[in-house]
């Protein structure tokens, strides 16, 4: 669903981005959305990135979900740690 939106610019600003829009034949709407959707897609992917540590980071997408079930995995660690090591 669309809806509108006001920005307030700089004047010397307004005109550039219509010269840009227009070589590059898109709206200054359809920039405008592709610049908040590049932002956010960047803040999200540092946001994941920071809660990562960085050895965990470089492990990321190394065991596919469905080879890999957490539960399991974490109630084994925790029976070795504490009770018995298991074969």
């Amino acid at each position: 669903m669309d809806a509108k939106l006001t920005l307030r610019l700089d004047a010397d600003i307004i005109e550039r981005v219509k010269i840009y829009a227009s070589k590059h034949q898109k709206s200054i709407s359809a920039l405008t959305e592709e610049l908040y959707k590049s932002l956010l897609s960047k803040t999200l992917e540092n946001y994941d990135s920071d809660i990562r540590s960085p050895v965990a980071g470089k492990y990321k997408g190394v065991i596919s979900s469905a080879d890999f079930e957490a539960d399991t995995q974490k109630a084994h660690f925790l029976w070795e740690k504490h009770l018995v090591k298991l074969p």
